[in-house]
């Protein structure tokens, strides 16, 4: 684990600057290099190629920053939901969000409700910008119909 911990430290602002990337908040960062550590050290002995340990590092900490994004967006969606949800007259943004496609979903709630650009959106999810605007305006569009069923 020291020569772990020594790696790592050696390389911190490479695996921070990632972590940044995508969360955007120095406490999850922590959080996220943490389990990264606990998550490589419980699974070395599945690394087939030890020349490729900082990739896999690499990715194990991408996962990570992709976790703690879906728990922050349930997060929002839940604190949303308990204070907004009391307002019987209210368009329930969230109930109809649930009926398109998560891939929609995604984007909209990144763009909309946590509030990133479309650049920081691409750079979250790994898909190219044209990707991010297309799926905003297809999901928008999506709910729009959805409304207008109603």
């Amino acid at each position: 684990m020291e020569n772990l911990m020594t790696w790592v430290m050696e390389r911190q602002d490479k695996f921070y600057k990632i972590a940044w990337s995508y969360v955007y908040n120095h406490q999850d960062i922590e959080d996220i290099l943490q389990n990264t550590m606990i998550k490589v050290y419980e699974n070395i002995k599945s690394l087939r190629d030890t020349n490729l340990f900082e990739t896999w590092f690499t990715t194990i900490l991408i996962n990570e920053c992709r976790q703690c994004l879906r728990k922050r967006k349930r997060e929002v969606l839940q604190e949303y939901i308990e204070i907004h949800g009391h307002y019987s007259d209210e368009y329930n943004f969230f109930q109809e969000i649930h009926s398109v496609d998560e891939i929609f979903r995604e984007v909209i709630i990144l763009k909309y409700i946590i509030g990133y650009s479309q650049e920081e959106i691409s750079n979250i999810l790994d898909i190219p910008m044209g990707t991010v605007k297309s799926r905003i305006y297809r999901g928008v569009k999506a709910l729009r119909n959805l409304v207008e069923e109603e």
